[in-house]
């Protein structure tokens, strides 16, 4: 069983800034794959990782997993707004 809960965070300062500064990353990415997916017409999550992972990893300096999600997002929702 799962459960789900929201917490409100309570960062300090520096937190706060760093947790700004990680949004930033993830959305400028998000929107780079899709700027990218949208010019190349490559629909592969493969082919679009292998295109936009390295360079977004050097650029943003983002963890694996949040550059991997920001490309799943961004095919997730171009294929949405395609249907």
């Amino acid at each position: 069983m799962q459960r789900t809960i929201r917490i409100q965070l309570q960062p300090d300062p520096e937190q706060a800034k760093v947790l700004s500064q990680t949004i930033e990353q993830y959305t400028w990415s998000f929107n780079a794959v899709c700027k990218y997916r949208w010019e190349t017409g490559i629909g592969n999550g493969v082919e679009l990782h292998k295109a936009t992972y390295y360079d977004h990893r050097a650029i943003t300096g983002l963890p694996s997993q949040l550059v991997c999600a920001a490309r799943v997002k961004a095919t997730e929702a171009l294929k949405s707004a395609k249907t």
